[in-house]
């Protein structure tokens, strides 16, 4: 799969997206791979694949399955993320057999996968569902968050953690906004919801109940 360096600023992005959409904050994003100087200086930062340095949130060292279950899908959600969204600003098919071929993360996906499900089948069967949801996953009222994110990297190569976080609370000022407007243009019933206050007509007879 022959790729430009747009591309790989989609796949980063997608990555980015879904560490911080589960709470593992980005550390830095770099399209070129990290510096020695970057490792020495990451602290508790750890590399989701080659241009992504992620930080792993405190929540995930709590004993219990529960932490540990949302861990394995946050690590299988981050993995997928990716190749996901590379896929679909590619107008690629967004299925199994096409995020395989994204062989690093597609070998994470399946790791969280199998602390997941443990059974075969179950297994198959829930990663060809994950990826397939992908798409209203990762683009549904996100376009702020990429069109802040794309440019930035393809214009410097990097960016720092605090950047991802602006562009993130940015979308989500957006998408508060957006919400509210709604809510204040929607057009109100012109009957009550509640059956009750619309008088004895409109009630259904005692002796049809169920």
């Amino acid at each position: 799969m022959i790729r430009t360096r747009e591309h790989l600023a989609w796949h980063v992005a997608g990555h980015a997206y879904a560490a911080t959409m589960w709470g593992f904050p980005v550390h830095k994003l770099s399209l070129d791979g990290f510096t020695e100087a970057d490792f020495r200086v990451r602290g508790t930062a750890q590399c989701l694949d080659p241009c992504t340095m992620i930080s792993i949130p405190e929540w995930t060292a709590v004993p219990g399955p529960h932490a540990f279950a949302q861990g394995r899908e946050a690590l299988l959600s981050m993995a997928i993320a990716g190749p996901a969204v590379e896929l679909l600003h590619r107008q690629i098919p967004c299925v199994v057999q096409n995020v395989e071929q994204f062989t690093d993360d597609w070998t994470q996906a399946l790791k969280a996968a199998e602390s997941l499900w443990p059974d075969e089948d179950l297994r198959r069967f829930n990663l060809d569902r994950w990826v397939t949801s992908s798409q209203s996953m990762y683009f549904c009222n996100t376009g702020s968050f990429f069109e802040s994110v794309i440019p930035r990297l393809l214009d410097q190569g990097v960016m720092t953690g605090s950047e991802v976080q602006a562009a993130w609370d940015q979308m989500k000022a957006r998408e508060a906004e957006s919400n509210r407007k709604w809510l204040r243009t929607k057009s109100r019933p012109d009957r009550p919801e509640h059956p009750e206050s619309l008088g004895k007509d409109f009630l259904i007879p005692r002796e049809h109940w169920v």
